[in-house]
C-alpha cells in the first residue's frame, strides 16, 4: 500500500527505523529501541550518497539521498519496504531502488542502481548509513585489525579498504554501555566485493555516522546499472562488541565462501606444527652463518624451539628487483639445513603483489615485456605503482607495480616461486606479503579478464591464485600472509598480526576466527629497544588474545629490559596453546585494577605512536572438550589487585602459575592479588 505520510516507519521486532520523506529525497530520521523505549538517533541524516565519474574526464559528482531527487516513491507490502528515488537534477537518468526486508530484529537492505546516463559512469555507492547520537555512553566497534573501540562522543574519521589491514572484516556495531543495547551493521556478502569501511564524528557535530561503500563495476561505461553486492544488515542486539562479533561469526559459519574445511581436529589443511607452534623469530640472512648462530643461541636462552620468518634469503636487495628471487644466497642454503636440523620450521618471505618497474638493478629486464601488460592500470593506461624506502643504485626510489591477480602471468609466477621454495629448496612454509594487508586496486585495463573497477574479481582472483599455490604445497607445509583480512583465509593457513598495535583493541577477530586460521606475531621488529612498556603491552596482549608469540629478532630479544617477563609469556602460551588453537574465546571478563596504565608514545603504526593499556590483562577461553581457561597477566612492575565486576560465574577458581591461591567470585564480584610481571591462570570445567 502506498504511504502518503512524510514519515516512513520500518519495524523489525525491537528495532524501529523511521525515514523522513521530503522535498529532494529521503533521510534517516530516527532509530529507536522498542524494548527499552529509547531513541539512538534524534537528528536527521542522509541515508546514502552516490558518486559518478564523467566519461570524458576525471570529474566526479556526488549526490545525496536527501537532496536533488525530484521523485521519491515508497511502497510497503508486508515486511518489505521499497524506496525509489529518481529525477536527480545533478545526475539525470539515474534511479536508486532501496529494498528493506524486516525479519526478526533485523532489517536487510539491498541497493539497486539503474542508470540511463550516457555522460557519467556510476563510480561508488554507499550501503545505507547508520547514524547515532554522539554521546559518551555509546561505543563503536571498528573492524580494523582485531577490532577497535571508539567512544561515541570522540571526534574521528576513517575510511579503510576491505579487504586490507584497515578492515579485517565486513561489520561494525554501536551500543549503549548503560543499557547494553546496540545495533549491528553487517555487510553479508558471502563472495565478497571490494568495499570501503567508513565512520566519522565531525568536530562540533552531535552525530556519529558509519557505513560501507562499494566501488562499482564497469566504471568506464555509460549506463552501468548494477546491484550492490550482498545485503546490508541492521540488527538490534543485547550486549556489546562481543555479541556483535557472534552475529558476524554466525553469518561466516553459515554462508561465507572463505570458510576453511574443518573436522574434529580443526582445520584440515593446516599441519600440526603450524597449529601448535608457540613462538616466531624474525631473521635476516647474512653474508655468513652468524645469523644461524644468533637464532640458535636465542632459542636456547628462550628455552623453546621456535619457527623462523626469514628475510633477505635472495641475492637481490629487499623490496628490489621483485619477483626475481633466485638464485638464493649460499648462506641461506647451508643455514636452512642447520635450523631445520635443530627442529625449527623455516618460512621465507616473498611479495605477493609487486613487480619492480626496473627489475634488474636500474635496467628494465622483464617488466615491460612480461609485467606491464599484466599489472593494474589507471584509465589512461598508466601502471599503478608503489614506492617504499628502498633506493636504486642511482639514488632513485624503487617503483613497484601492483600486479593484477586476475592475470595468468601473475598467478603462474606466484605458483612457480612458491613451488620452487617448497619443493626444491625445502622450506616449511612461504610468507606471501601484502595479500591480506594492502588494498585492492580499481584496475581499468580493458585487456584483462575482469570488469573495470570494483566488484568481487580481486578477491576471487587472489583466491584462485592461492588455490593453485596450495596445489604445489607439499603435506606438512603451509602458506601465510601479512595482516588479517578475512576473505583469503580458505587458502591461507596463517596471518601475521604485527599491526595489532592500536589503542582500545578488542579480540573480535579472534572471537570469530579462532580455530579457523593461525594468528602470529606482534610488531616487536620496529619497536625502540628501550620502549619497555610498549614491549610489555604487546607481550601480554599477544598471550591473552591467543596469538603465537614473537616476531622478534634475536638481537632485540637479548636487549629487552624485561626479557624474563617475555619468556614467561612465551612458556605459558606453550603450556596453554591447546585452548587457543583448539578452542574459542569467550566473553572478556570485566575488571579494574589499582596500578598505573602502561603507556608508550613510540609504537610504530599506532595512531600518533600512542599505545596505552591497563597494567593488567584478562581473557577467557574454552577448549572443544569443554575445559575452560581463565588467564590473568600483570604486566606492571608493581603488585596489582584486580577487581572483577562481571562475566564470570560465581564460584572458586584455583589459580596456578605465579599465583597459588583461590579467586572467589560472589554475585559476579571478586578480587585477586598479582605479583609484578606475573602470569596466573585457572583451568576448570
Amino acid at each position: 500500500m502506498k504511504q502518503n505520510l512524510d514519515l516512513v516507519r520500518i519495524q523489525a521486532g525491537e528495532l524501529l527505523c523511521t525515514l523522513s520523506r521530503h522535498k529532494g529525497g529521503i533521510s534517516l530520521y530516527s532509530l529507536r529501541d522498542r524494548k527499552i523505549k529509547k531513541n539512538f538517533l534524534t537528528q536527521q541524516r542522509p541515508l546514502f550518497t552516490l558518486t559518478a565519474r564523467a566519461l570524458n574526464s576525471d570529474d566526479m559528482i556526488t549526490v545525496s539521498s536527501d537532496e536533488g531527487f525530484k521523485n521519491c516513491l515508497v511502497e510497503t507490502v508486508g515486511s518489505d519496504t521499497v524506496i525509489v528515488l529518481s529525477g536527480n537534477k545533478n545526475l539525470s537518468g539515474v534511479t536508486v531502488v532501496l529494498c528493506a526486508h524486516a525479519v526478526g530484529n533485523r532489517i536487510e537492505w539491498t541497493t539497486n542502481l539503474i542508470s540511463e546516463n550516457n555522460d557519467y559512469a556510476l563510480y561508488s555507492c554507499d550501503y545505507p548509513k547508520v547514524s547515532f547520537d554522539a554521546k559518551k555512553d555509546f561505543w563503536f566497534l571498528s573492524p580494523t585489525g582485531p577490532g577497535e573501540l571508539w567512544n561515541g562522543a570522540q571526534d574521528c574519521k576513517s575510511c579503510q579498504n576491505y579487504p586490507s589491514y584497515g578492515a579485517s572484516m565486513q561489520f561494525m556495531a554501536f551500543w549503549s554501555k548503560t543499557h547494553r543495547r546496540g545495533i549491528y551493521y553487517g555487510l553479508h556478502d558471502a563472495s565478497p566485493a571490494y568495499k570501503q569501511i567508513f565512520f566519522e564524528k565531525k568536530k562540533g557535530e552531535k552525530v556519529f555516522t558509519f557505513n560501507g561503500i562499494m566501488p562499482l563495476v564497469d566504471i568506464n561505461s555509460p549506463c552501468n546499472s548494477q546491484t550492490l553486492y550482498g545485503k546490508c544488515v541492521w540488527e538490534i542486539f543485547d550486549g556489546d562488541w562481543y555479541d556483535a562479533s557472534l552475529l558476524y561469526r554466525e553469518f561466516f559459519e553459515k554462508n561465507a565462501l572463505w570458510k576453511p574445511e574443518t573436522d574434529e581436529n580443526g582445520r584440515k589443511d593446516t599441519p600440526d606444527w603450524m597449529k601448535k607452534n608457540t613462538h616466531w623469530w624474525l631473521v635476516r640472512v647474512g653474508d655468513d652463518e652468524k645469523y644461524v648462530d644468533e637464532v640458535l643461541e636465542a632459542d636456547k636462552d628462550l628455552g623453546m624451539t621456535s619457527a623462523i620468518h626469514l628475510y633477505d634469503w635472495h641475492q637481490n636487495p629487499f623490496d628490489n628487483d621483485y619477483p626475481h628471487y633466485f638464485p638464493v644466497r649460499d648462506t641461506f642454503t647451508s643455514g636452512l639445513k642447520r635450523m631445520q636440523a635443530s627442529g625449527m620450521k623455516v618460512m621465507p618471505y616473498i611479495n605477493g603483489r609487486l613487480w619492480d618497474t626496473r627489475d634488474k638493478g636500474i635496467e628494465d629486464f622483464e617488466f615491460t615485456s612480461k609485467a606491464l601488460p599484466n599489472c593494474t592500470k589507471k584509465r589512461n593506461g598508466e601502471p599503478i605503482a608503489e614506492s617504499y624506502s628502498s633506493k636504486e643504485s642511482d639514488g632513485s626510489s624503487v617503483r613497484l607495480a601492483v600486479m593484477c591477480p586476475s592475470t595468468a602471468c601473475w598467478q603462474e609466477k606466484m605458483v612457480e616461486i612458491v613451488g620452487r621454495l617448497l619443493n626444491e629448496v625445502g622450506v616449511d612454509a612461504v610468507y606471501m606479503d601484502q595479500i591480506a594487508a594492502a588494498q585492492p586496486q580499481l584496475c581499468e585495463d580493458p585487456t584483462h579478464s575482469h570488469r573495470a573497477g570494483g566488484g568481487s574479481w580481486w578477491i576471487e582472483s587472489y583466491n584462485n591464485l592461492l588455490d593453485h599455490v596450495n596445489r604445489v604445497c607439499p603435506e606438512n607445509c603451509c602458506i601465510t600472509t601479512e595482516c588479517t583480512a578475512d576473505p583469503f583465509m580458505k587458502h591461507l593457513q596463517g596471518y601475521l598480526t604485527w599491526l595489532w598495535v592500536h589503542n582500545r583493541q578488542v579480540p573480535a577477530f579472534v572471537v570469530i576466527y579462532s580455530g579457523y586460521v593461525t594468528m602470529f606475531g606482534r610488531n616487536f621488529r620496529y619497536m625502540p629497544e628501550d620502549d619497555d612498556e610498549g614491549q610489555r603491552i604487546m607481550a601480554a596482549q599477544s598471550l591473552t588474545f591467543g596469538d603465537q608469540m614473537g616476531w622478534n629478532t634475536p638481537e632485540f630479544y637479548f636487549q629487552m629490559k624485561n626479557k624474563e617477563f617475555y619468556k614467561k609469556c612465551v612458556h605459558v602460551r606453550d603450556e596453554l596453546g591447546s585452548y587457543m588453537y583448539d578452542g574459542r574465546l569467550l566473553r572478556s571478563p570485566e575488571f579494574t585494577d589499582d596500578v598505573p596504565m602502561l603507556r608508550t608514545t613510540r609504537s610504530r603504526e599506532a595512531y600518533d605512536g600512542l599505545l596505552e593499556h591497563s597494567g593488567t590483562f584478562c581473557e577467557h577461553w574454552e577448549r572443544k572438550d569443554g575445559e575452560k581457561l581463565l588467564i590473568l597477566v600483570n604486566a606492571q612492575d608493581v603488585s596489582a589487585e584486580m577487581t572483577f565486576t562481571a562475566h564470570l560465574d560465581d564460584g572458586k577458581y584455583k589459580l596456578q602459575g605465579d599465583v597459588a591461591s583461590t579467586l572467589t567470585i560472589e554475585n559476579g564480584n571478586g578480587k585477586v592479588k598479582l605479583p609484578p610481571l606475573s602470569v596466573a591462570y585457572c583451568l576448570y570445567k
